[in-house]
């Protein structure tokens, strides 16, 4: 057995939001029905389908319940992820909505409009377009809002109620996560598509990349005052990590810059689905370079340092064991100039262009203090 297959599996953020509207859920209905109440911070067992068809069961804990509403919580289980919201406590309010009174909250309503969704403290709200909810409403995602109306309806069936989500340390939490990048203020977002956690996903962190490319889409953002020597509204600005994109930042002040980490080629291939024509990438040659070589996943894992080839293209014959030690020696020697560097700019910005056809494609190299050592430019 390998050692991924082996690793326990959690629940989404969603799924226990979900969880935990249905013990809330089933306590009210208990209590308008007559039947005991559990008691507060009683335990119970919850289960509900995921969107894949199969079964969970989650521990869930009745907080309160009145006449018409009760609160419980579900203790988020990443399984073996390691996910910054791993042990979070996930409140959910179920409140019954008396037919004659309308509900002045904002949120989302179905279209026979039984179940209205509210994010409490703790949830975050998405303040920029491009992502899958409108902006000025509660980051709680699709599937999650169609898992907590399933629940709704099997237990309340068409009784209207307004549902809240909280997490109480989801502020603090937040920002570990990239949703300050996206434009999701005050708190975490209630996720998940499959219901389930899979340890160590790749997949968690592509959708990331892709979230934040969607954003950059939607905001069009143009500086007029840039000093990057191309202005186009279908552009957008990419980095591997926070050198590239402190470092063009310097170059474009507040310029949006998405950070696409080691998936250089599943970025740009998204990017150029979404319309995007023309590319400003900037980064360390030592990660920049490995697209001359042919890898567009850059990670260790996937890819060769880029180390003895970077040395080869400066035509140096001594052996290095980084790119940053080549920089610092051909400082050293004053042989460092723009030529050497720009020239392999230009040539990654030339394959990229030809392999994923952008109408252009611009490449900035700066040192690991974030000097620019290199730039080219492959347009037309």
């Amino acid at each position: 057995m390998s050692k991924r297959s082996s690793l326990r599996k959690g629940y989404t953020t969603g799924t226990c939001a979900a969880a935990a509207t249905k013990a809330a859920a089933i306590a009210v209905r208990n209590q308008a029905s007559g039947v005991r109440t559990q008691e507060s911070k009683d335990e119970v067992e919850v289960s509900l389908m995921l969107p894949d068809g199969h079964k969970a069961v989650l521990q869930a804990k009745i907080l309160e319940v009145c006449d018409d509403y009760a609160f419980a919580s579900v203790v988020k289980d990443a399984g073996d992820d390691p996910d910054v919201t791993d042990g979070a406590e996930i409140i959910a309010t179920v409140k019954i909505i008396k037919s004659d009174v309308r509900s002045e909250v904002k949120g989302v309503r179905d279209t026979i409009e039984t179940v209205l969704i509210k994010g409490g403290k703790g949830v975050g709200v998405i303040t920029k377009p491009g992502l899958q909810i409108p902006v000025g409403e509660p980051a709680i995602n699709p599937v999650p809002r169609m898992m907590i109306k399933n629940v709704i309806r099997e237990v309340l069936r068409d009784t209207k109620v307004e549902v809240t989500i909280e997490v109480p340390k989801g502020e603090e939490l937040s920002k570990k996560t990239f949703n300050p990048r996206l434009g999701i203020v005050g708190g975490i977002s209630i996720i998940g598509t499959t219901g389930i956690v899979e340890p160590m996903s790749l997949d968690a962190l592509k959708a990331t990349v892709r979230c934040e490319i969607d954003v950059a889409v939607a905001e069009s953002r143009v500086k007029n005052n840039s000093t990057l020597k191309t202005q186009n509204s279908k552009l957008l600005y990419f980095a591997p990590g926070k050198i590239g994109e402190d470092a063009l930042k310097r170059l474009s002040a507040d310029v949006r810059v998405v950070q696409m980490s080691n998936f250089i080629g599943e970025a740009l291939d998204y990017a150029k689905k979404k319309g995007v024509e023309r590319v400003v990438i900037g980064g360390h040659p030592g990660k920049l370079a490995k697209v001359l070589m042919g890898y567009y996943d850059t990670h260790s894992k996937n890819s060769p340092q880029a180390t003895d080839f970077v040395a080869e293209y400066m035509g140096l014959n001594k052996r290095f064991n980084t790119v940053e030690e080549i920089i610092i020696h051909l400082r050293s020697e004053d042989t460092l100039n723009a030529e050497g560097f720009s020239e392999l700019a230009e040539n990654i910005a030339r394959k990229i262009k030809e392999d994923f056809g952008f109408k252009g494609v611009e490449i900035y190299l700066f040192d690991m203090k974030k000097n620019l050592i290199g730039e080219g430019i492959w347009d037309g």
